[in-house]
């Protein structure tokens, strides 16, 4: 999966206001996407979903993760 195919299942979890502007790698993610924990669960469950990844053996990574890049990174090491 590359990088732009994460981004766009970013962006069609998060709030419309948000994926307006795109979503790409170096945006943080509560600072320029406004994500919330549970905004944040969603985007992980939604990319189980697309990926097959097993997200409760990333749960810490996830929520450590401040940009769209680090969920990249989690992604690709899943």
């Amino acid at each position: 999966m590359s990088d732009d195919e994460i981004c766009r299942i970013i962006a069609s979890t998060i709030a419309q206001k948000a994926a307006k502007k795109g979503v790409s790698p170096e945006m943080s993610l509560r600072g320029d996407l406004g994500v919330d924990s549970l905004t944040l669960m969603s985007i992980v469950f939604v990319l189980e979903e697309k990926t097959g990844i097993d997200v409760f053996g990333r749960v810490e990574e996830f929520v450590r993760a401040e940009s769209v890049a680090d969920i990249i990174k989690v992604v690709r090491q899943s």
